[in-house]
């Protein structure tokens, strides 16, 4: 089946979910440089979570550095000099968590939400609204900090970026319900292996089981002779 990319617009719509429940959910727009498709809206949010995350404490710092020890490995850590282990420290990046898959499915068209990847190490808040977002996607998990949500178009061929509208961010919105029903094919598809793999270990112990008695000598079964019958009869006694 053939995919039609869409073009891609030179303006397109996102939405932020702030953190704060008092503050109301924006519809955003957003200039798309051709060329610059993937990077123009992480580089205005990566921008957004430095300034709102405010200033790391010296705690939340050391926290952070070592994490990132532990995920580069000790030795590798060593070879740091301050001035790049400052520089790690200080770099702010966007995690992307996808909601809607982009597969063949869903035309290749998903939904991603958009988070400060250091929310944990600078305790930021619950953003509860978000965190409702990705349960009724069927991805059920705490989110932190200030989010956005934002549609895409990805084949690996071509990369286009869609608008996704304020009216959209419902829990009866279509794209949620898609979401919904891929986390649930998801998990029937995780349960079919795991089916599967008891079905084979259950195969796997029978034929321990027979192979087992195989090797036992099997035992004869006659009738005895009125002789050995007293005879039997005279040791039982």
């Amino acid at each position: 089946m053939t995919v039609k990319v869409p073009a891609q617009a030179k303006r397109v719509k996102y939405v932020y979910i702030p953190a704060d429940v008092h503050e109301q959910i924006q519809e955003r727009e957003i200039d798309v440089p051709e060329g610059r498709e993937v990077e123009c809206l992480l580089d205005c949010l990566k921008d957004h979570f430095k300034a709102a995350g405010g200033t790391k404490t010296a705690a939340q710092r050391e926290a952070q550095k070592q994490q990132l020890i532990a995920q580069v490995g000790a030795e590798s850590a060593a070879k740091l000099s301050e001035q790049m282990l400052a520089a790690a420290l200080d770099m702010q990046m966007v995690e992307t968590i996808p909601l809607l898959v982009n597969n063949r499915d869903s035309g290749f068209v998903g939904v991603n939400m958009y988070c400060d990847d250091q929310a944990q190490v600078k305790e930021l808040p619950l953003n509860m609204r978000a965190s409702n977002i990705a349960d009724c996607c069927g991805k059920p998990m705490q989110v932190n900090g200030d989010v956005f949500l934002a549609r895409l178009f990805d084949n690996d061929d071509a990369f286009v970026r869609l608008d996704l509208g304020l009216p959209e961010v419902t829990s009866t919105a279509a794209w949620v319900a898609a979401a919904a029903a891929q986390a649930a094919r998801r998990m029937q598809q995780g349960d079919r292996a795991a089916d599967f793999m008891a079905q084979m270990q259950q195969q796997q112990r029978k034929q321990g089981q027979a192979a087992a008695a195989a090797a036992v000598p099997a035992a004869t079964v006659r009738e005895l002779t009125p002789a050995e019958a007293e005879k039997e009869a005279g040791n039982a006694a």
